[in-house]
């Protein structure tokens, strides 16, 4: 990125290979283009160092031979040191599969990168991977998580919709958005609040971003999930839900590489179904 430099300390990358060729010349670029570069040959140090060192972007190898390299990116993505926001890419051989792409995505990996790479098109990439992740960081936890039900903000919702989108592009997949209300009489008390939030942190899957978006209101940003897929959750948490009735709004795209959507937009669209849903007396709605 033209403003590589000007960015308080060099970006860090992390890579966890033990495939010297090719590698090699990764390292030197990213090296002369003001990057730190740490280089693992295993994947047992990886959440270690990934701890210490706070990386930008993890490049994994889909073939460690000491590691599963998929379990390893679920225990990245689950670390609170880690966390969503750092960019985790896979290195694969030749070119992966449909089902690659399902398993990649469910736990958390960015995208897949078939190997051998060509440093000078992987690295406006591993910038625009880089930018997104240190403005990400310098987010104020406040303006990101609720503090009533330890769900995402609006705002914070809207930023990990974004990134969510990006994934679901690369892994050239669907994407849908449930926008849920349970039915009650009067304003709902802050235990109840915190009981439905509580319910949707345990049925969400690793893979979907779940917020608060209103005072009893809740959505769901579900990758990898079409229109009937969105169906289908919102009838598991209308199972799970501890209140009599619950409501919901959903819109999806079958495909996001080729049907582009502003995380915004989708998240409007739910909301949107769910007026018309309360309205029409229905409990789920489509956007229409």
């Amino acid at each position: 990125m033209p403003n590589r430099k000007g960015l308080s300390r060099p970006p860090r990358v992390l890579i966890a290979s033990d495939q010297n060729q090719n590698l090699r010349q990764l390292e030197n670029v990213l090296g002369q283009e003001g990057y730190s570069v740490l280089r693992l040959y295993a994947g047992a140090p990886v959440l270690e160092r990934a701890r210490d060192v706070r990386p930008d972007v993890i490049l994994l190898d889909a073939r460690l031979a000491d590691r599963d390299s998929l379990e390893l990116g679920h225990a990245l993505r689950d670390d609170p040191l880690v966390g969503t926001s750092t960019p985790i890419l896979l290195l694969t051989p030749g070119h992966p599969t449909p089902k690659d792409h399902k398993a990649a995505l469910r736990v958390g990996i960015w995208e897949l990168l078939p190997l051998p790479l060509d440093p000078d098109e992987l690295l406006p990439t591993l910038d625009r991977y880089v930018r997104a992740k240190i403005d990400a960081d310098l987010l104020p936890r406040a303006n990101m998580v609720d503090d009533l039900t330890g769900l995402y903000t609006p705002a914070g919702l809207a930023r990990r919709a974004r990134d969510l989108i990006v994934q679901a592009s690369h892994h050239n997949t669907s994407a849908a958005c449930v926008v849920f209300a349970p039915v009650l009489e009067g304003e709902p008390s802050v235990e109840l609040l915190q009981l439905v939030g509580r319910t949707f942190q345990a049925g969400g899957r690793r893979s979907d971003a779940i917020g608060r978006v209103g005072q009893g209101e809740f959505a769901v940003v579900a990758p990898g999930t079409d229109a009937v897929g969105a169906v289908k959750l919102a009838q598991r948490f209308r199972r799970a839900m501890p209140t009599p009735e619950l409501r919901a709004g959903y819109d999806a795209v079958g495909n996001v590489r080729y049907t582009p959507v502003d995380a915004n937009d989708l998240l409007a669209h739910a909301a949107r179904a769910l007026q018309l849903a309360k309205a029409e007396g229905k409990w789920i709605r489509a956007f229409t």
